[in-house]
């Protein structure tokens, strides 16, 4: 049985500061290790599931394109419309790569450090952890969005980011 936010831990420390977020919204959240889920029953049983769900594909090392071989599952996880599917970091680069764009070293390498970014009308500081960005023409892509689902280069439950709740918030709405 699937609980209702799922993590794919691409083997980042940071996977389980992801959980303690959503934890503190009393939701039942499951972390599944990438190999685990992609190769299991876990991605049939989220493929046949009509409960609405959300999916986090997290942090990771590595450029997205080690994990090709997950992209055709995760355009069918973002086509499902029982399902919100969000990105941090690596999992934002793998959004990126199915929506076309491209995945390449930023302008502005960075780990550990905080950033100002806007965010609904709000700037907001964000801890950045990335050698990698996502590319939409000669322009750094800090943000996806998606009909359901939204990915983030930086990491929204980094101890570094003011406000860590208003970047999970329409994953939980979603889920209600």
């Amino acid at each position: 049985m699937l609980d209702k936010i799922l993590i794919i831990d691409f083997e980042d420390s940071f996977t389980y500061n992801i959980a303690n977020v959503l934890y503190a919204h009393e939701t039942s959240v499951q972390v599944l290790g990438h190999r685990e889920f992609f190769s299991s029953l876990y991605f049939d049983e989220l493929m046949k599931s009509s409960q609405k769900r959300a999916l986090i594909l997290g942090p990771g090392p590595g450029h997205p394109d080690e994990y090709i071989h997950y992209q055709e599952k995760i355009k069918l996880l973002m086509d499902k419309k029982n399902l919100f599917v969000m990105g941090i970091c690596l999992g934002h680069q793998l959004m990126g790569k199915i929506a076309g764009r491209r995945v390449d070293y930023s302008r502005h390498q960075v780990h550990g450090q905080s950033e100002l970014i806007e965010f609904k009308g709000r700037k907001i500081p964000v801890q950045r952890y990335n050698s990698l960005s996502v590319w939409e023409k000669e322009k750094e892509v800090d943000i996806q969005e998606f009909p359901r689902g939204v990915s983030y280069q930086f990491h929204p439950e980094s101890i570094g980011t003011a406000d860590n709740d208003i970047f999970f918030k329409d994953l939980l709405v979603f889920l209600e």
